[in-house]
């Protein structure tokens, strides 16, 4: 092989290289736990989980989430089956394991495929939002109101 052939050979060996970490650094990052900044975690819900913010969390819910998250927040609303991920079940025990300031910060931010709601919601919707979320999935026993699960 020419020197030359050689160098051509090399280069297109660091390419490919190249192209397939950061393809898989992207498919890796995806499917990383999404978990919220410590700070944003710690945001206490300034709304009281009371009959009057849930119905209104669920009006919005209604509105905005169910067409993915579906009517009891399992991830099978209508347009899910169109979505490449799931939306993720909203009804399962460990949703008690974030804190209302995690669950707030990922419904203002966003994360393909699920939009921002900052833009589309008001501040005060997105925690009731959070409130009539947390009567979706069981209480896991002795964990208080708004709080994580101990471990």
């Amino acid at each position: 092989m020419s020197i030359r052939k050689y160098r051509v050979a090399m280069v297109l060996a660091v390419v490919c290289g190249t192209a397939l970490a950061v393809t898989a650094t992207l498919y890796a990052a995806d499917d990383a736990p999404w978990t919220a900044p410590a700070r944003a975690a710690r945001k206490p819900n300034p709304v009281p989980s009371d009959d009057t913010s849930i119905a209104a969390g669920k009006v919005v819910y209604t509105q905005q989430c169910f067409s993915c998250h579906g009517a009891a927040g399992k991830g099978d609303g209508p347009a899910a089956k169109d979505l490449e991920k799931n939306p993720g079940d909203l009804s399962k025990p460990a949703l008690w394991d974030q804190t209302d300031g995690a669950l707030f910060w990922k419904l203002t931010e966003g994360k393909k495929p699920m939009p921002a709601f900052a833009t589309l919601t008001t501040e005060t919707q997105r925690w009731q939002v959070i409130n009539y979320v947390r009567t979706l999935a069981p209480k896991p026993a002795g964990t208080a109101p708004s709080q994580p699960a101990t471990p």
